[in-house]
């Protein structure tokens, strides 16, 4: 048997291997629990943009709350000046009274604010706990489940790669080198010649590479994808 057949068996090993660790990816208990861990994620990210808001919103309120202070102490000393006739006029007493008046306003709405944010904040956080209790249960259900398969996709993925190195121990070190340094640029790497045209890329070449490969064991390569071509004795 030539190298390059036992260099074809190999990569049919090798696609076996490849499907089924594409398989094992696509698989649909895997596809939901990787959905499940975004839907969590994603809880996450609105409650802790919600406490973002929450605590912009309290400075705020400290902010206010000093103001609200300071007009106290503004009212108080209208007061002792009212009793001391320190002011020359009634206006400066209103105008007074009307900034402690504007202040106290602010912080009412601060607060109404706020109490409005953290309402809402804390339905949110209730339905994010119910969101997140729910894919906890169904994540951990499933993941049950998937183990279990894994466990059996596992071993079965192994017992392929057994294969295809058995497979493997028969081909000449040179031509598996080559093969690996096609597969990194393109899989499968190899590629039969069919009518004179590459399996791989379709592209149509001169007649003479299938004279030229015919009966031989020498690498030749696809002008166009760089493939392995491969046409077997019997054709």
């Amino acid at each position: 048997m030539r190298q390059l057949d036992k260099l074809w068996e190999y990569q049919q090993a090798d696609k076996k291997v490849a499907d089924y660790e594409t398989e094992i990816r696509q698989f649909p208990l895997r596809v939901q629990l990787l959905k499940l861990r975004n839907i969590v994620a994603d809880q996450q990210t609105v409650v802790r943009g919600m406490e973002n808001d929450a605590n912009k919103a309290l400075e705020r309120l400290e902010e206010l709350s000093t103001q609200r202070d300071r007009a106290a102490e503004t009212f108080e000393q209208i007061g002792k000046d009212l009793e001391a006739n320190a002011y020359e006029t009634a206006a400066q007493v209103r105008k007074a009274i009307q900034q402690m008046t504007d202040a106290e306003t602010a912080l009412k709405n601060a607060e109404k604010e706020l109490a409005k944010m953290v309402s809402h904040s804390q339905m949110m956080e209730n339905r994010y706990k119910e969101v997140r209790l729910k894919a906890r249960d169904e994540y951990t259900r499933l993941k049950g489940n998937y183990d279990k398969e894994f466990e059996k996709q596992t071993a079965q993925l192994e017992e392929l790669k057994k294969q295809r190195a058995e497979v493997g121990e028969q081909v000449d070190p040179k031509y598996m080198e080559r093969y690996k340094a096609v597969r990194g640029q393109c899989f499968p790497a190899m590629a039969r010649l069919n009518n004179d045209q590459c399996s791989g890329c379709n592209m149509s070449l001169p007649s003479a590479v299938a004279k030229q490969l015919q009966g031989s064991d020498e690498i030749i390569e696809c002008e166009n994808c760089g493939r392995i071509l491969y046409m077997p004795d019997a054709q």
